[in-house]
C-alpha cells in the first residue's frame, strides 16, 4: 500500500477514538476520566476514588510515561502517523480555498478541544451545558484559539520547539530511527515539491538528516509522483542499514590475497632450517 494511502486513514482512525473515548461509559463511568468533580479516577468502566492532588500526579505521570514510552517505541513516527498537527496538515493540503480553510481548522480545533475538555469532565453535561459559559466551557474556547492558532500560523514553529513531544525526541538517540533519505542528487530536477509538502517549515531532506523530520512520509510520495514522469522511482527512499548492498547491479568486491614480503619469506626459510 502506498505511504499516502496509509498516512491519511491512521490519522482519521487516531482522531476519530480521540473523540470517541470520551462518550463512553457504563453506569456513569467513563472507559477513562480524570473526574475532578467526583474526585476519582475512571479506566476501563472502574472507578478509583482520588483526591484533587492525586489525580493531578496521576495526570503528570501517565503525560511523562506516555511520551517517553512512544519515544522509545515508535519515536518521531507519532508525529506523522497520530499526531493532530499532522491532520491539520493533510486538511490543509487538500482545502485551497483560504475562507473554506479556516472554518475546516477552526471546526477541527473546537472538536480536538472539546474532546480533551470532556477527558477532565462529562461530554454529556459540556454539551448540554456548553452555552451557559462555565469553566469547562471557557477553556474549549481557549484550547479551540490556541489550536486553531498552532495549526494556521505556527505549526513548523510549535512542533519544531515548543512541542513536549520533540523535546523528549531531542534528547534521545534519534537518527537510527530515521527512516526516509535523499539518496540520488545527480538524478534531482531540483522541483522542491518535497520541501513544500513537508509540513515541517523550512526543513529540507536534500540536505540530510534532521532531527525534526516527522516520518509522515510526504516527501516520498511527492518525489514519486514527480519521478514518474520520466520513468524513475522516488529519490527518497527508506533507509537501510547498508543501501550499497539493497541497489541492484552493484558488485560486490573483495580485497586481492596480500603477497608475502620477501623478509617474512626469509624469516620462514630460517625457521625451517631451524
Amino acid at each position: 500500500m502506498a505511504k499516502k494511502q496509509v498516512l491519511a486513514p491512521t490519522l482519521l482512525i487516531t482522531f476519530f477514538l480521540y473523540v470517541l473515548f470520551p462518550w463512553m461509559s457504563f453506569n456513569n463511568i467513563h472507559l477513562l476520566m480524570f473526574n475532578f468533580e467526583f474526585h476519582r479516577f475512571e479506566f476501563l468502566f472502574i472507578a478509583f476514588e482520588a483526591s484533587t492532588h492525586q489525580l493531578i500526579y496521576i495526570v503528570i505521570t501517565l503525560f511523562i510515561g506516555l511520551l517517553l514510552g512512544l519515544n522509545f517505541t515508535i519515536s518521531r513516527f507519532f508525529c506523522g502517523y497520530f499526531c493532530p498537527s499532522s491532520l491539520a496538515t493533510f486538511i490543509t493540503s487538500q482545502l485551497k480555498n483560504p475562507f473554506i480553510l479556516f472554518f475546516a481548522i477552526l471546526f477541527f480545533a473546537f472538536i480536538l478541544a472539546f474532546s480533551t475538555i470532556s477527558y477532565f469532565t462529562s461530554a454529556i453535561d459540556l454539551f448540554l451545558n456548553f452555552m451557559k459559559f462555565d469553566m469547562a466551557s471557557i477553556f474549549v474556547g481557549i484550547l479551540t484559539t490556541l489550536f486553531t492558532s498552532i495549526f494556521l500560523v505556527f505549526r513548523g514553529w510549535y512542533c519544531s520547539i515548543l512541542c513536549p513531544y520533540f523535546f523528549i525526541s531531542a534528547i534521545l538517540p534519534q537518527e537510527e530511527k530515521q527512516t526516509f533519505e535523499f539518496f540520488d542528487k545527480n538524478s534531482c530536477i531540483d522541483c522542491d515539491k518535497c520541501v513544500k509538502v513537508c509540513p515541517i517549515d523550512e526543513l529540507d531532506i536534500k540536505a540530510g538528516f534532521d532531527i525534526r523530520c516527522v516520518q509522515c512520509g510526504l516527501c516520498e510520495v511527492a518525489c514519486e509522483k514527480v519521478m514518474l514522469k520520466f520513468n524513475k522511482s522516488s529519490l527518497i527512499k527508506k533507509k537501510y542499514k547498508d543501501r550499497v548492498e539493497q541497489l541492484e547491479g552493484v558488485k560486490k568486491y573483495t580485497l586481492p590475497d596480500v603477497p608475502v614480503s620477501h623478509a617474512a619469506e626469509a624469516q620462514v626459510e630460517l625457521k625451517k632450517k631451524q
